[in-house]
């Protein structure tokens, strides 16, 4: 066997929202088909930090509190926590990150891939503390970098994979060179997004309870659910519309089953958290609506789901390039509120343009994204050093 095939992948994520443990769960399986003698794993950061006695147990806090809030749509201070994460970052000295690196001492990656922003620098030089010649690779989950050192730290050596031209231009004008600033065509999604609609959409939708004579629309606002779910299944339930409803609750149950209660002139059904990709779902909509999220806006452009997003309040920080993307492109559009999401359905039900213009941004950036991770992890060579315990 040629040993360049046998590498050690870690991708890392954190579990703040959903976007990043799906772009992480994405960029795994098109790995694990692409280069099957690879070990590709998926890693949640914080176990990484638990090895540093006190950024485990305050990252995990913060994570979960930052979650909590996004269920209640009511993210108070984005920036703080922003802040807080860098500060936290930036007092891990260098004993810290040693005690980080003995995550890596028994099988050291031969390249870490990171959808997780703020904490690459310390991350990436645990992993160089066990193995100096690593490659390690950023793959941006937002439509710009929000603010600085979020997303490129052009201090640290590492390849980044820029989805947007925003991105890539943004990374240009820190100064990281071009033979470290990969552009792909798009952010990267689950490889189900591009597999073909059924062709047996209206008995599924007789199956779901639903009637497949009327145009149907998807609402969801991540892995998490939202309060917004509900908020907006009273909106179009008053509204009188002639559509069929599903609605993907996420882990919020209480959400789901007040979804179930609300007195509703249209079909529909409300499920709970879905483990894998919302896709087929997708495939069956009409429309969709959510939040301007990275890969709520990626999985409905794939599948050709004009979206309607709620402009973002909590996130607007991280959130308002998405929302400006999804404007200029014209695939969707952006409702301010709640009571803006009825009218838009009228919109986009009257009018083929949108579904014309997400057609147009079709791409396939998740398996452009594989073939440069290809390339790059080629030409690493794994020799690993020893890891002194302070």
């Amino acid at each position: 066997m040629n040993p360049d095939s046998r590498k050690q992948i870690a991708i890392v994520y954190f579990d703040a929202a959903s976007g990043h443990r799906s772009a992480a769960a994405a960029l795994k399986r098109v790995l694990d088909e692409d280069y099957p003698a690879w070990q590709t794993d998926t890693i949640n950061i914080v176990d990484v930090f638990d090895h540093h006695k006190r950024l485990g147990p305050v990252a995990r806090y913060g994570i979960d509190r930052f979650n909590r809030q996004l269920k209640k749509d009511r993210v108070f201070d984005l920036n703080g926590h922003i802040n807080l994460g860098l500060l936290s970052h930036d007092l891990l000295k260098e004993r810290g990150i040693r005690q980080l690196a003995r995550y890596w001492a028994d099988a050291p990656p031969d390249a870490v891939v990171s959808v997780t922003p703020m904490y690459n620098p310390a991350l990436f030089q645990s992993v160089r503390m066990v193995n100096p010649k690593a490659i390690c690779i950023t793959i941006p989950v937002d439509f710009e970098q929000p603010k600085a050192r979020y997303w490129f730290t052009p201090k640290t050596e590492q390849h980044y994979l820029n989805g947007t031209e925003r991105l890539w231009q943004q990374a240009r004008q820190l100064g990281i060179p071009d033979s470290h600033n990969h552009r792909l065509s798009g952010m990267i999604a689950d490889p189900a997004c591009y597999l073909p609609a059924p062709p047996n959409r209206a008995e599924m939708l007789r199956q779901l309870g639903l009637d497949p004579a009327l145009p149907t629309g998807l609402m969801s606002f991540g892995g998490q659910g939202c309060t917004l779910l509900l908020d907006t299944a009273k909106v179009v339930a008053g509204s009188k519309l002639a559509v069929n409803m599903l609605f993907l609750c996420g882990r919020s149950d209480n959400v789901r089953r007040a979804i179930e209660q609300i007195p509703a002139p249209y079909p529909r059904l409300a499920l709970g958290y879905l483990p894998d990709t919302p896709v087929p779902y997708l495939h069956l909509a009409d429309f969709a609506i959510g939040k301007p999220g990275t890969m709520t806006i990626t999985e409905a452009l794939i599948t050709q789901t004009p979206l309607i997003a709620i402009k973002s309040r909590g996130m607007r920080l991280v959130q308002r390039g998405n929302e400006e993307w999804l404007v200029e492109k014209g695939v969707g559009i952006l409702a301010d509120g709640v009571r803006e999401v009825v009218p838009a359905i009228r919109q986009i039900l009257s009018s083929d343009d949108y579904r014309q213009r997400t057609a147009e941004h079709l791409h396939r950036a998740i398996y452009e994204a594989a073939a440069i991770l290809g390339r790059l992890v080629g030409r690493a060579s794994s020799v690993p050093g020893p890891l002194t315990t302070p």
